[in-house]
């Protein structure tokens, strides 16, 4: 590691350890110090150009520097963390539900841990993997299927009727689970393509593209999965047959990618998962969610504090 590597190691190692970052997860800490150089670059130039850390260079050279050691530290959190949901905590039993024969967990979930890791080495993958990262490694799927399960309302009624799932609460947390982990792979298979402004939403035809794409480049999964995760990027207002776990995938990354976990709420103050659920119920129509969902898992949210 060269001297000027070293420099920047440091730097955003101080960063790392401000104390408004500890209740992030390894993502969200990098999406808020990019914002914090991107923001304050005016402040922060005089002092990393002086002949302490990088004498005489460009912002742009610095920044890069900066970026290079900021992504490999949070790799250090982010990757490890990735194996261990795939290998020790995520259930691969749903596979054989969905009609696909049975390969070797083993290798089903190497071939993941390879994919997701070509996801985070984009940009634009890895913003998008920050919220489905969060809900799997910190029991959001989990508690909002605990809680569809028992109330046997509206989205029970999707996923086991309309979708028509055998599976039991358990399997059914897995499946979106790797719906989730799966779901920004449009930017890998997306040949440069990105998708359409703020909102998030494709084309049905892009979908297909992409998923054709993703069964050749993962033949081990099963057609359903693969479609849950990629029309999580659909719009629901424009397809009204689009499937139960794909809606779910959709809010819930949003969801998780929004809320800080193990956030101190004050008194007499929302909470912040209910919070999110009332800001989306009113731009549902933008972001493509099935309004009705977010009915439900809103209540959730405030019935168990949230």
């Amino acid at each position: 590691m060269s001297q000027e590597e070293e420099k920047a190691k440091l730097f955003v190692t101080r960063l790392l350890l401000n104390p408004t970052l500890k209740t992030l997860n390894p993502l969200q800490k990098e999406e808020q110090i990019l914002s914090f150089m991107e923001v304050n670059a005016g402040q922060l130039l005089p002092t990393l150009s002086s002949s302490a850390f990088f004498p005489g260079e460009s912002w742009s050279t610095i920044k890069g520097l900066l970026i290079t050691s900021l992504r490999d530290l949070i790799d250090e959190l982010l990757i490890p963390g990735i194996q261990r949901q795939l290998y020790e905590k995520i259930n691969f039993n749903f596979i054989s539900l969905l009609g696909k024969q049975n390969r070797p967990q083993e290798e089903i979930k190497e071939e993941l841990f390879t994919f997701t890791g070509e996801i985070v080495s984009i940009p634009e993958g890895r913003r998008d993997f920050s919220g489905s990262y969060n809900a799997v490694s910190h029991q959001i799927v989990d508690k909002y299927i605990e809680n569809i399960f028992y109330d046997h309302s509206y989205i029970h009624f999707e996923l086991t009727k309309v979708q028509r799932l055998k599976m039991n609460k358990d399997e059914i947390k897995d499946m979106i689970k790797i719906s989730l982990i799966l779901r920004p792979s449009i930017y890998v298979l997306s040949g440069g393509l990105l998708k359409d402004g703020s909102s998030g939403i494709i084309s049905q035809s892009f979908a297909e593209k992409v998923e054709a794409s993703l069964a050749k480049e993962i033949p081990s999964l099963p057609e359903a999965l693969i479609k849950s995760a990629i029309r999580s990027n659909l719009s629901f207002e424009d397809h009204k047959y689009l499937q139960a776990t794909s809606r779910l995938t959709s809010i819930i990354n949003s969801l998780a990618r929004s809320v800080k976990t193990d956030m101190k709420v004050d008194r007499g103050a929302s909470t912040p998962e209910k919070s999110w659920f009332s800001i989306a119920r009113r731009n549902y129509k933008y972001f493509g969610w099935d309004i009705k969902m977010l009915d439900e898992l809103y209540r959730f949210s405030a019935e168990n504090n949230w």
